[in-house]
Protein backbone atom coordinates (compact mmCIF):
# COMPACT_ATOMS: atom_id res chain seq x y z
CA UNK A 1 0.00 0.00 0.00
CA UNK A 2 1.37 3.44 -0.92
CA UNK A 3 2.34 5.73 1.94
CA UNK A 4 -0.07 8.43 0.73
CA UNK A 5 -2.92 5.93 0.84
CA UNK A 6 -1.95 4.84 4.34
CA UNK A 7 -1.93 8.42 5.59
CA UNK A 8 -5.32 8.94 4.00
CA UNK A 9 -6.64 5.93 5.91
CA UNK A 10 -5.67 7.64 9.18
CA UNK A 11 -8.73 9.62 8.30
CA UNK A 12 -8.00 13.25 9.14
CA UNK A 13 -4.90 14.91 10.46
CA UNK A 14 -5.42 16.47 13.93
CA UNK A 15 -2.76 18.98 12.91
CA UNK A 16 -4.74 20.06 9.81
CA UNK A 17 -4.06 23.75 10.44
CA UNK A 18 -0.47 23.20 11.59
CA UNK A 19 2.67 22.50 9.47
CA UNK A 20 2.82 18.95 10.80
CA UNK A 21 4.25 16.97 7.91
CA UNK A 22 7.01 19.46 7.19
CA UNK A 23 7.94 19.62 10.86
CA UNK A 24 8.16 15.82 11.21
CA UNK A 25 10.26 15.50 8.05
CA UNK A 26 12.61 18.25 9.22
CA UNK A 27 12.93 16.79 12.72
CA UNK A 28 13.68 13.35 11.28
CA UNK A 29 16.37 14.84 9.08
CA UNK A 30 17.94 16.72 11.98
CA UNK A 31 17.93 13.55 14.11
CA UNK A 32 19.45 11.51 11.26
CA UNK A 33 16.46 9.17 11.35
CA UNK A 34 15.99 7.11 8.20
CA UNK A 35 13.11 4.80 7.33
CA UNK A 36 11.82 2.75 4.47
CA UNK A 37 8.63 3.68 2.60
CA UNK A 38 6.46 1.26 4.51
CA UNK A 39 2.97 1.45 5.98
CA UNK A 40 3.95 2.84 9.38
CA UNK A 41 6.14 5.83 8.54
CA UNK A 42 7.05 8.29 11.32
CA UNK A 43 4.16 10.59 10.37
CA UNK A 44 1.64 7.73 10.18
CA UNK A 45 2.90 6.34 13.50
CA UNK A 46 2.51 9.69 15.24
CA UNK A 47 -1.01 10.10 13.86
CA UNK A 48 -1.97 6.63 15.08
CA UNK A 49 -0.37 7.30 18.47
CA UNK A 50 -2.40 10.51 18.80
CA UNK A 51 -5.60 8.70 17.79
CA UNK A 52 -4.92 5.96 20.33
CA UNK A 53 -4.36 8.36 23.25
CA UNK A 54 -7.33 10.49 22.19
CA UNK A 55 -9.51 7.40 22.69
CA UNK A 56 -8.37 7.02 26.32
CA UNK A 57 -5.23 5.08 25.38
CA UNK A 58 -7.29 2.31 23.82
CA UNK A 59 -5.90 -1.08 22.85
CA UNK A 60 -3.98 -1.56 19.62
CA UNK A 61 -6.57 -4.05 18.35
CA UNK A 62 -9.22 -1.35 18.74
CA UNK A 63 -6.93 1.21 17.12
CA UNK A 64 -6.89 -0.85 13.91
CA UNK A 65 -10.66 -0.49 13.63
CA UNK A 66 -10.56 3.24 14.41
CA UNK A 67 -7.92 3.87 11.73
CA UNK A 68 -9.40 1.31 9.31
CA UNK A 69 -5.88 -0.08 8.77
CA UNK A 70 -4.87 -3.73 8.93
CA UNK A 71 -1.58 -3.83 10.82
CA UNK A 72 -0.41 -6.23 13.49
CA UNK A 73 0.06 -5.04 17.09
CA UNK A 74 3.72 -6.12 16.90
CA UNK A 75 4.33 -3.97 13.80
CA UNK A 76 2.79 -0.92 15.46
CA UNK A 77 4.83 -1.45 18.64
CA UNK A 78 8.00 -1.78 16.58
CA UNK A 79 7.14 1.41 14.67
CA UNK A 80 6.70 3.29 17.96
CA UNK A 81 9.97 1.83 19.21
CA UNK A 82 11.79 2.99 16.05
CA UNK A 83 10.40 6.52 16.42
CA UNK A 84 13.08 8.60 18.20
CA UNK A 85 11.95 10.38 21.36
CA UNK A 86 13.77 13.53 20.22
CA UNK A 87 11.30 13.87 17.32
CA UNK A 88 8.29 13.95 19.68
CA UNK A 89 10.10 16.38 21.97
CA UNK A 90 10.94 18.59 18.99
CA UNK A 91 7.32 18.46 17.88
CA UNK A 92 6.23 19.56 21.36
CA UNK A 93 8.68 22.46 21.22
CA UNK A 94 7.25 23.60 17.90
CA UNK A 95 3.72 23.23 19.21
CA UNK A 96 4.47 25.99 21.70
CA UNK A 97 4.85 28.47 18.83
CA UNK A 98 1.85 27.06 16.95
CA UNK A 99 -0.23 27.18 20.14
CA UNK A 100 0.74 30.80 20.81
CA UNK A 101 -0.40 31.83 17.32
CA UNK A 102 -3.56 29.73 17.40
CA UNK A 103 -4.50 31.00 20.86
CA UNK A 104 -3.94 34.67 20.03
CA UNK A 105 -7.17 36.48 20.81
CA UNK A 106 -8.84 33.33 22.14
CA UNK A 107 -7.68 33.67 25.76
CA UNK A 108 -7.67 36.74 27.99
CA UNK A 109 -4.24 38.33 28.31
CA UNK A 110 -3.12 38.53 31.92
CA UNK A 111 -0.21 40.93 31.36
CA UNK A 112 2.94 39.08 32.34
CA UNK A 113 2.80 35.41 31.37
CA UNK A 114 1.37 33.40 34.26
CA UNK A 115 2.67 29.86 34.62
CA UNK A 116 1.60 27.30 37.21
CA UNK A 117 3.80 24.49 38.54
CA UNK A 118 2.44 21.43 40.29
CA UNK A 119 3.00 17.71 40.63
CA UNK A 120 1.03 14.50 40.26
CA UNK A 121 1.67 10.78 39.75
CA UNK A 122 1.09 8.08 37.11
CA UNK A 123 1.42 4.31 37.43
CA UNK A 124 2.88 1.97 34.83
CA UNK A 125 3.46 -1.75 34.15
CA UNK A 126 5.48 -3.81 36.60
CA UNK A 127 8.66 -4.39 34.59
CA UNK A 128 12.21 -4.51 36.01
CA UNK A 129 13.41 -1.44 34.10
CA UNK A 130 10.48 0.76 35.16
CA UNK A 131 10.66 -0.54 38.72
CA UNK A 132 14.33 0.40 38.97
CA UNK A 133 13.87 3.82 37.34
CA UNK A 134 10.71 5.08 39.08
CA UNK A 135 10.23 2.97 42.21
CA UNK A 136 7.25 1.66 44.18
CA UNK A 137 5.00 3.61 46.58
CA UNK A 138 5.83 3.18 50.25
CA UNK A 139 4.43 0.06 51.85
CA UNK A 140 4.25 -1.88 48.57
CA UNK A 141 6.49 -4.76 47.54
CA UNK A 142 7.58 -6.01 44.09
CA UNK A 143 4.91 -8.25 42.59
CA UNK A 144 2.17 -6.47 44.54
CA UNK A 145 2.30 -2.78 43.66
CA UNK A 146 3.04 -1.00 40.38
CA UNK A 147 5.90 1.41 39.65
CA UNK A 148 4.82 5.03 39.82
CA UNK A 149 6.33 8.17 38.33
CA UNK A 150 6.35 11.64 39.81
CA UNK A 151 4.88 13.95 37.15
CA UNK A 152 5.82 17.64 37.27
CA UNK A 153 3.85 19.95 35.01
CA UNK A 154 4.12 23.57 33.90
CA UNK A 155 0.83 25.11 32.75
CA UNK A 156 0.09 28.37 30.92
CA UNK A 157 -2.69 29.92 33.01
CA UNK A 158 -4.04 32.04 30.13
CA UNK A 159 -4.58 29.22 27.63
CA UNK A 160 -4.71 26.13 29.85
CA UNK A 161 -2.01 24.47 27.71
CA UNK A 162 0.78 22.47 29.31
CA UNK A 163 4.18 23.93 28.45
CA UNK A 164 6.11 20.90 29.71
CA UNK A 165 5.74 17.64 31.64
CA UNK A 166 8.55 15.76 33.38
CA UNK A 167 8.50 12.12 34.45
CA UNK A 168 10.72 11.65 37.51
CA UNK A 169 11.34 8.91 40.08
CA UNK A 170 8.48 8.72 42.57
CA UNK A 171 10.38 10.06 45.57
CA UNK A 172 11.89 13.05 43.80
CA UNK A 173 11.63 16.25 45.84
CA UNK A 174 9.06 18.70 44.41
CA UNK A 175 11.70 21.39 44.18
CA UNK A 176 14.10 19.19 42.23
CA UNK A 177 11.32 18.63 39.71
CA UNK A 178 10.47 22.34 39.58
CA UNK A 179 14.11 23.22 38.82
CA UNK A 180 13.89 20.97 35.76
CA UNK A 181 11.05 23.16 34.46
CA UNK A 182 12.97 26.44 34.82
CA UNK A 183 14.36 26.07 31.30
CA UNK A 184 10.87 26.85 29.94
CA UNK A 185 10.61 30.13 31.89
CA UNK A 186 11.30 33.54 30.36
CA UNK A 187 12.28 36.83 31.98
CA UNK A 188 9.16 38.62 33.20
CA UNK A 189 7.15 35.43 33.77
CA UNK A 190 5.22 34.95 37.02
CA UNK A 191 5.40 31.43 38.45
CA UNK A 192 2.55 30.30 40.70
CA UNK A 193 2.64 27.31 43.02
CA UNK A 194 1.57 25.92 46.37
CA UNK A 195 3.59 26.05 49.59
CA UNK A 196 5.87 23.17 48.51
CA UNK A 197 7.63 25.60 46.13
CA UNK A 198 7.97 28.45 48.61
CA UNK A 199 11.58 28.65 49.80
CA UNK A 200 14.46 31.09 49.98
CA UNK A 201 16.52 29.11 47.47
CA UNK A 202 13.71 28.86 44.93
CA UNK A 203 13.05 32.60 45.02
CA UNK A 204 16.76 33.24 44.47
CA UNK A 205 16.98 30.87 41.49
CA UNK A 206 13.93 32.50 39.89
CA UNK A 207 15.33 35.98 40.53
CA UNK A 208 18.50 35.12 38.60
CA UNK A 209 16.31 34.33 35.57
CA UNK A 210 14.26 37.51 35.98
CA UNK A 211 11.19 35.45 36.90
CA UNK A 212 8.77 36.48 39.65
CA UNK A 213 7.54 33.92 42.19
CA UNK A 214 4.10 33.85 43.80
CA UNK A 215 3.59 30.96 46.22
CA UNK A 216 1.52 30.02 49.22
CA UNK A 217 3.62 30.73 52.30
CA UNK A 218 5.32 27.59 53.63
CA UNK A 219 3.88 26.38 56.95
CA UNK A 220 7.30 26.58 58.64
CA UNK A 221 7.47 30.34 58.13
CA UNK A 222 6.13 31.96 61.29
CA UNK A 223 6.50 35.69 60.47
CA UNK A 224 3.06 36.31 58.94
CA UNK A 225 3.09 40.11 59.07
CA UNK A 226 2.02 41.55 55.67
CA UNK A 227 4.54 43.76 53.86
CA UNK A 228 8.16 43.49 52.79
CA UNK A 229 10.49 41.09 54.60
CA UNK A 230 14.16 40.28 54.32
CA UNK A 231 14.68 36.54 54.13
CA UNK A 232 18.18 35.39 55.07
CA UNK A 233 20.07 32.48 53.61
CA UNK A 234 19.47 29.34 55.72
CA UNK A 235 22.37 27.58 57.38
CA UNK A 236 21.47 24.13 56.07
CA UNK A 237 21.73 23.12 52.42
CA UNK A 238 18.34 22.01 51.00
CA UNK A 239 18.21 18.31 50.12
CA UNK A 240 17.50 19.11 46.45
CA UNK A 241 20.53 21.39 45.98
CA UNK A 242 24.23 20.74 45.58
CA UNK A 243 26.81 22.50 47.75
CA UNK A 244 28.00 24.54 44.75
CA UNK A 245 24.47 25.71 43.92
CA UNK A 246 23.86 26.67 47.53
CA UNK A 247 27.14 28.59 47.77
CA UNK A 248 26.15 30.71 44.76
CA UNK A 249 22.97 31.98 46.44
CA UNK A 250 22.93 35.56 47.81
CA UNK A 251 22.96 36.24 51.54
CA UNK A 252 19.38 37.55 51.54
CA UNK A 253 16.39 38.34 49.34
CA UNK A 254 13.42 40.69 49.73
CA UNK A 255 10.03 38.99 49.78
CA UNK A 256 6.58 40.51 50.08
CA UNK A 257 3.87 38.91 52.24
CA UNK A 258 0.22 39.31 51.19
CA UNK A 259 -2.71 38.08 53.27
CA UNK A 260 -6.31 37.88 52.11
CA UNK A 261 -9.54 36.26 53.30
CA UNK A 262 -11.80 33.83 51.43
CA UNK A 263 -15.43 34.75 52.08
CA UNK A 264 -16.97 32.09 49.82
CA UNK A 265 -18.56 29.16 51.64
CA UNK A 266 -17.32 25.64 51.08
CA UNK A 267 -13.59 26.39 51.20
CA UNK A 268 -11.53 24.69 53.90
CA UNK A 269 -9.06 27.60 54.00
CA UNK A 270 -10.43 30.86 55.37
CA UNK A 271 -7.24 32.95 55.04
CA UNK A 272 -4.47 32.65 52.46
CA UNK A 273 -0.95 34.02 52.97
CA UNK A 274 1.14 34.55 49.85
CA UNK A 275 4.90 35.10 49.54
CA UNK A 276 5.93 36.84 46.34
CA UNK A 277 8.77 38.77 44.73
CA UNK A 278 6.27 41.13 43.06
CA UNK A 279 7.43 43.94 45.34
CA UNK A 280 5.89 47.04 43.69
CA UNK A 281 2.64 47.55 45.60
CA UNK A 282 1.44 50.26 43.21
CA UNK A 283 1.82 48.06 40.16
CA UNK A 284 0.84 44.87 41.97
CA UNK A 285 -1.69 45.71 44.71
CA UNK A 286 -2.80 43.03 47.15
CA UNK A 287 -6.02 42.43 45.19
CA UNK A 288 -3.97 41.74 42.06
CA UNK A 289 -1.76 39.26 43.91
CA UNK A 290 -4.87 37.45 45.19
CA UNK A 291 -6.23 37.36 41.63
CA UNK A 292 -2.96 35.93 40.35
CA UNK A 293 -2.91 33.18 42.95
CA UNK A 294 -6.51 32.32 42.07
CA UNK A 295 -5.20 31.20 38.67
CA UNK A 296 -3.23 28.41 40.37
CA UNK A 297 -6.26 26.26 41.13
CA UNK A 298 -7.23 25.31 37.52
CA UNK A 299 -4.10 23.15 37.17
CA UNK A 300 -5.80 20.61 39.43
CA UNK A 301 -8.66 20.38 36.92
CA UNK A 302 -6.18 20.16 34.03
CA UNK A 303 -4.39 17.24 35.67
CA UNK A 304 -7.79 15.61 36.18
CA UNK A 305 -8.55 16.01 32.46
CA UNK A 306 -5.30 14.48 31.30
CA UNK A 307 -5.25 11.71 33.92
CA UNK A 308 -8.93 10.77 34.28
CA UNK A 309 -10.52 11.72 30.95
CA UNK A 310 -7.56 10.73 28.76
CA UNK A 311 -6.47 7.91 31.15
CA UNK A 312 -2.87 9.02 31.70
CA UNK A 313 -3.06 7.78 35.29
CA UNK A 314 -2.19 4.28 34.02
CA UNK A 315 0.50 4.21 31.35
CA UNK A 316 0.90 1.10 29.18
CA UNK A 317 4.42 1.12 27.74
CA UNK A 318 6.84 -1.33 29.34
CA UNK A 319 10.15 0.45 28.77
CA UNK A 320 11.54 3.76 30.00
CA UNK A 321 11.85 5.14 26.47
CA UNK A 322 8.30 4.00 25.70
CA UNK A 323 6.90 5.69 28.82
CA UNK A 324 8.60 8.98 27.90
CA UNK A 325 7.17 8.79 24.37
CA UNK A 326 3.74 7.99 25.77
CA UNK A 327 3.85 11.04 28.04
CA UNK A 328 4.99 13.25 25.14
CA UNK A 329 2.01 12.14 23.04
CA UNK A 330 -0.33 12.69 25.97
CA UNK A 331 0.96 16.25 26.16
CA UNK A 332 0.44 16.72 22.41
CA UNK A 333 -3.13 15.36 22.59
CA UNK A 334 -4.06 17.41 25.65
CA UNK A 335 -2.81 20.62 24.03
CA UNK A 336 -4.67 19.80 20.80
CA UNK A 337 -7.91 19.47 22.77
CA UNK A 338 -7.24 22.79 24.51
CA UNK A 339 -6.74 24.43 21.11
CA UNK A 340 -10.13 23.07 20.03
CA UNK A 341 -11.60 24.61 23.19
CA UNK A 342 -9.94 27.97 22.48
CA UNK A 343 -11.27 28.02 18.92
CA UNK A 344 -14.77 27.06 20.07
CA UNK A 345 -14.67 29.76 22.75
CA UNK A 346 -14.04 32.44 20.13
CA UNK A 347 -16.81 31.14 17.86
CA UNK A 348 -19.32 30.83 20.70
CA UNK A 349 -18.40 34.03 22.51
CA UNK A 350 -17.52 32.49 25.90
CA UNK A 351 -14.34 32.08 27.90
CA UNK A 352 -12.33 28.95 27.07
CA UNK A 353 -12.59 27.23 30.52
CA UNK A 354 -16.37 27.03 30.10
CA UNK A 355 -16.04 24.81 27.01
CA UNK A 356 -16.43 21.16 28.02
CA UNK A 357 -13.05 19.40 27.81
CA UNK A 358 -14.56 15.97 27.24
CA UNK A 359 -16.87 17.31 24.51
CA UNK A 360 -13.89 18.95 22.80
CA UNK A 361 -11.94 15.68 23.04
CA UNK A 362 -14.86 13.77 21.51
CA UNK A 363 -15.14 16.35 18.73
CA UNK A 364 -11.44 16.00 17.91
CA UNK A 365 -11.73 12.20 17.98
CA UNK A 366 -14.72 12.34 15.62
CA UNK A 367 -12.78 14.60 13.26
CA UNK A 368 -9.80 12.25 13.19
CA UNK A 369 -11.96 9.21 12.42
CA UNK A 370 -13.57 10.95 9.46
CA UNK A 371 -16.83 12.13 11.03
CA UNK A 372 -18.16 15.66 11.26
CA UNK A 373 -18.90 16.61 14.85
CA UNK A 374 -21.93 18.60 15.92
CA UNK A 375 -21.26 22.26 16.63
CA UNK A 376 -21.39 24.22 18.84
CA UNK A 377 -19.56 22.43 21.63
CA UNK A 378 -21.09 22.06 25.09
CA UNK A 379 -20.68 25.14 27.29
CA UNK A 380 -20.62 24.42 31.00
CA UNK A 381 -22.87 26.70 33.09
CA UNK A 382 -21.41 29.13 35.57
CA UNK A 383 -21.62 27.73 39.07
CA UNK A 384 -20.42 30.41 41.51
CA UNK A 385 -20.19 29.17 45.07
CA UNK A 386 -20.59 25.54 44.04
CA UNK A 387 -19.48 23.13 46.77
CA UNK A 388 -18.19 19.63 46.05
CA UNK A 389 -17.22 17.66 49.18
CA UNK A 390 -14.57 15.01 48.60
CA UNK A 391 -16.82 11.99 49.04
CA UNK A 392 -18.01 9.20 46.74
CA UNK A 393 -21.50 7.75 46.62
CA UNK A 394 -20.98 4.42 44.84
CA UNK A 395 -19.65 1.78 47.21
CA UNK A 396 -16.64 -0.30 46.25
CA UNK A 397 -16.84 -4.08 46.12
CA UNK A 398 -15.69 -5.77 49.31
CA UNK A 399 -12.61 -7.56 48.05
CA UNK A 400 -9.45 -7.92 50.08
CA UNK A 401 -6.43 -5.92 49.02
CA UNK A 402 -3.56 -7.77 47.36
CA UNK A 403 -0.79 -8.33 49.93
CA UNK A 404 1.46 -10.84 48.15
CA UNK A 405 2.36 -11.77 44.55
CA UNK A 406 -0.36 -13.55 42.58
CA UNK A 407 1.87 -16.63 42.23
CA UNK A 408 1.76 -17.00 46.03
CA UNK A 409 -2.04 -17.10 45.95
CA UNK A 410 -1.90 -19.82 43.30
CA UNK A 411 0.53 -21.80 45.43
CA UNK A 412 -1.71 -21.47 48.50
CA UNK A 413 -4.66 -22.70 46.43
CA UNK A 414 -2.72 -25.74 45.23
CA UNK A 415 -1.56 -26.51 48.77
CA UNK A 416 -5.13 -26.34 50.01
CA UNK A 417 -6.28 -28.73 47.29
CA UNK A 418 -3.55 -31.23 48.17
CA UNK A 419 -4.41 -31.05 51.87
CA UNK A 420 -8.10 -31.59 51.17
Amino acid sequence: MAVAQVLARVARDPFANLPMKGAVDQLCEQAGHRWRERMLTPLATIRLFVLQVLHANTSITHLRHLAKMNFSPASYCEARERLPLIILQGLLHRMKDWSARAAAGAAPMLGNRLLVVDGSTASMPDTPGLLERFGLPRGQKPGIGYPMARIMGLLDAATGLFVELLALPLFTHDMRGAIGLHRSLLAGDILLGDRAFCSFAHFCLLDVRGVFGCFRLHQRRKNLTPGLQQWKKPSNIPAWMTAAQFAALPASITVRIVRYAIEQKGYRTRHVIIATTLLDERRWPDERIAEFYGHRWPIETCFDHIKTTLKMDQLKCQTIDGVLKELAVYLIVYNLVRLVMLKAAVLQGVCAPRISFIDAARALAAWMTGSDFVAPLVVNPRRPGRQNPRVIRRRKKEYDLMTKPRSAYHQDSEDSSVTA
